[in-house]
């Protein structure tokens, strides 16, 4: 097994448990959905993504392939505010067959480790309210519920 950080070269496997991350999210929210036939564009934002010089997708990996992804950022804010250098938690899976294992510990403690040499002074991210494993399994590394994100969404223009 392997942690790394991913690159272009694994774009398209990526791509296939960002697709499962949002898969097991719809049931949660309508906002996870996304096109199935825009593979191109969602690989596009992806890559973009990828080569954003403040984030890194971080892997792990064995002989059969992905186990687990979690992408991290680091955001520079307010002067004015106590806390102003962001280190954010984004997309986060491991496959179901791996999950348990301690390997979304090591993913988050591998993001940890780069946000806090990049200068974070706090870290923040989301669950899904339908998601009590997730949030349970955050919550167990020390992170507390600080707002609450809320969602409306609108009727298609036009």
């Amino acid at each position: 097994m392997t942690i790394r950080t991913a690159t272009r070269t694994d774009l398209d496997n990526l791509y296939l448990i960002w697709r499962e991350l949002m898969d097991e999210h719809q049931a949660y929210h309508p906002i996870f959905g996304y096109y199935p036939l825009a593979e191109a564009e969602l690989k596009r934002v992806l890559l973009q993504r990828l080569q954003e010089p403040y984030t890194r997708f971080f892997v792990v990996e064995n002989e059969q392939g992905l186990m687990g992804l979690l992408v991290a950022m680091y955001q520079i804010g307010n002067n004015g505010m106590h806390y102003n250098r962001r280190g954010y938690i984004a997309e986060t899976m491991v496959r179901p067959q791996y999950r348990r294992t301690g390997l979304g510990r090591l993913l988050f403690e591998t993001a940890r480790e780069w946000l806090t040499r990049q200068g974070a002074d706090h870290l923040e991210l989301q669950v899904a309210v339908a998601n009590p494993g997730g949030f349970q399994f955050w919550t167990a590394l020390g992170f507390a519920p600080s707002t609450h994100h809320l969602v409306l969404t609108l009727p298609a223009a036009g």
